[in-house]
């Protein structure tokens, strides 16, 4: 009587073998299909994180809860690109809602940890949260002047929101694991080069600026 078992061709397995993990991969494909609105609910994250530190940081005093829903809402910041890439759903929406929910969580917790907590420099968080909350607010007033959103990511803007979000969770954790001295060593040369990335990005921003004026002064 003949055995049954699996058919080997050439050292490899015939068709049959692999039908299974390409199912697999056919049925993953399908569901995040039917998910576009994935990316855009990590982004969420964000936004509702806001308030989430507001009450953490000025009323229930939890700097070990503060700690995690920062480092959360840091890291969903390279999670919803990441996702949207994968599935195929970057869009110019998703990409003015990243930019907002990113000026939004930086400009309150930077305020949030100098002012109520005291983790941060005050003049340094100051500058960081006026450069964030001026990007939103001049990409706003020449969005509604055009009646079209317009978000523009500098390599120095992107350099900004990255040390800022990293500043923002190191300052936390110099508060809630005070024993663990990484974060303490860490701070204030993340500190400086998150003020000189936010410097960059206003520059990049400047020259931009500067080239649009001239285009539309040939023009």
């Amino acid at each position: 009587m003949k055995e049954s078992g699996p058919t080997w061709s050439y050292g490899r397995l015939e068709p049959r073998t692999m039908r299974l993990p390409m199912e697999l991969r056919r049925w993953a494909s399908e569901m995040t299909s039917r998910l576009p609105f994935l990316p855009a609910a990590v982004t969420w994250v964000r936004i509702l994180g806001v308030p989430a530190v507001l009450m953490l940081s000025y009323r229930f005093h939890e700097p070990v809860i503060l700690f995690w829903v920062i480092l959360a809402c840091s890291l969903s910041d390279y999670f919803d690109g990441w996702l949207a890439r994968r599935i195929h759903r970057s869009s110019y929406p998703g990409k003015v809602l990243d930019f907002v929910a990113d000026k939004l969580f930086l400009s309150v917790v930077l305020f949030s940890l100098s002012i109520n907590a005291g983790l941060l420099d005050t003049l340094s968080a100051s500058m960081l949260a006026g450069y964030h909350l001026l990007l939103l607010l001049a990409l706003s007033a020449i969005s509604w002047s055009i009646s079209i959103p317009i978000v523009t990511i500098t390599t120095g803007e992107r350099l900004a929101v990255l040390f800022s979000y990293i500043l923002v969770t190191v300052a936390a954790g110099t508060s809630a694991f005070p024993g663990k001295h990484i974060f303490h060593s860490l701070l204030w040369p993340v500190t400086i080069i998150a003020v000189l990335s936010a410097i960059t990005g206003l520059l990049s921003y400047l020259r931009l600026l500067r080239r649009f004026i001239a285009r539309v002064v040939m023009e």
